[in-house]
């Protein structure tokens, strides 16, 4: 696998190089989506939170495209006394990306990509998201299972290094490739707490019966904690194994979608099993208004020296109404209860969001 400082070099020579060869600015394309959102209730801080995020393109020819995608928050404030950064960066993705079209159509993403396990990455971006909540099940590590070994999640956000192959056609499709750590670590170009490199097979397939309707499957097998990051002097490197099916259903201004994983850790014992769900829908009532709900958790393997075996588990839901003021500017507000790994008790919570959304070429 490639350094990180080589990959940069070579994301920014591409970046560089690619406008150059630009004639037009058809050849280019820029968007940026600016959220801000802010909670009140249960253990929240009621100051908004702000996110900007840009992604452009630029089309080399009529197969081959430049990516790049950076991201910025401004965090919440932390617990009294917690010492936690006030904002954060990241490139969410840079790379290549190689597309031809036909009866069976071929794409090729080559650098710090999407990955391709979790139906939620779908909605990362704040104006492709129904609700005002990201996947915060995919967000919140899992209390520590093996002391030996880091956190993990069963399924997180991730932006890792690879290379991604999918072909698909008119009621199938297929994806497969390697990225450089595991869909259980957050991985991100800029990232400050990036796990150790280390490769990891993906894949998926799907089928559309119908259209609207899709079935899918997916699959992910590598180390998620090398050697080093052990406890133990002599451990070896332990795998995670994720298997998942998601489905996506459209019709009649109503989208729904969810999906089912399960990942196994290895552990200094027994493998610990982790499962992680989502349900989602989201109905359109009138050209400018909506509704949107999503129920989602994680339940969490119980410690390895644990003798009572008893699982945690977090739980969310959230219930959303939308409102278009303009094809840019979005409205939401929200219900949103959520019960963290060792709460007892559910926080309840409402929520507002500003969405501003531009294609600029």
């Amino acid at each position: 696998m490639w350094s990180l400082r080589r990959t940069c070099n070579a994301a920014l020579v591409l970046l560089c190089a690619a406008p150059a060869a630009a004639q037009s600015v058809e050849r280019f394309t820029i968007d940026s989506v600016v959220s801000v959102d802010s909670f009140a209730g249960d253990n929240v801080s009621s100051r908004p939170q702000f996110v900007l995020d840009a992604s452009s393109a630029v089309r080399i020819d009529d197969h081959w495209q430049v990516v790049f995608r950076p991201w910025f928050r401004q965090l919440r404030p932390a617990a009294p006394g917690a010492a936690a950064p006030d904002s954060e960066a990241a490139i969410f993705q840079a790379g290549l990306r190689y597309e031809r079209t036909g009866a069976i159509g071929t794409r090729i993403d080559l650098g710090y990509l999407v990955s391709p396990i979790g139906l939620g990455m779908l909605d990362s971006r704040a104006n492709l998201n129904p609700t005002i909540a990201p996947h915060v099940s995919y967000a919140a590590l899992m209390p520590a299972f093996d002391p030996t070994g880091p956190r993990a999640s069963a399924v997180t956000t991730t932006y890792p290094l690879g290379a991604i192959a999918t072909v698909s056609a008119l009621h199938w499709d297929v994806r497969g490739g390697v990225v450089n750590s595991s869909p259980t670590r957050t991985y991100m170009l800029g990232h400050i707490n990036n796990p150790e490199q280390t490769p990891n097979v993906v894949g998926g397939g799907g089928l559309t019966p119908i259209i609207g309707l899709r079935l899918g499957v997916s699959f992910a097998r590598g180390a998620y904690a090398k050697a080093g990051e052990l406890s133990l002097p002599s451990a070896m490197a332990r795998d995670a194994t994720i298997v998942g099916v998601e489905g996506e259903y459209s019709f009649s201004y109503t989208v729904l979608r969810g999906e089912f994983l399960r990942t196994a850790f290895q552990t200094s014992a027994d493998d610990a099993l982790a499962r992680e769900w989502f349900i989602q829908g989201q109905q359109t009532l009138a050209p400018r208004w909506f509704i949107a709900a999503r129920h989602e958790g994680t339940s969490a393997p119980p410690p390895v020296t644990a003798a009572t075996g008893i699982r945690t588990s977090f739980k969310a839901a959230e219930t959303t109404l939308g409102y278009r003021v303009t094809p840019d500017v979005t409205l939401r507000a929200s219900y949103y209860a959520r019960r963290l790994y060792t709460a007892g008790v559910w926080d309840q919570q409402v929520a507002g969001s500003v969405v501003w959304a531009r294609r600029w070429w």
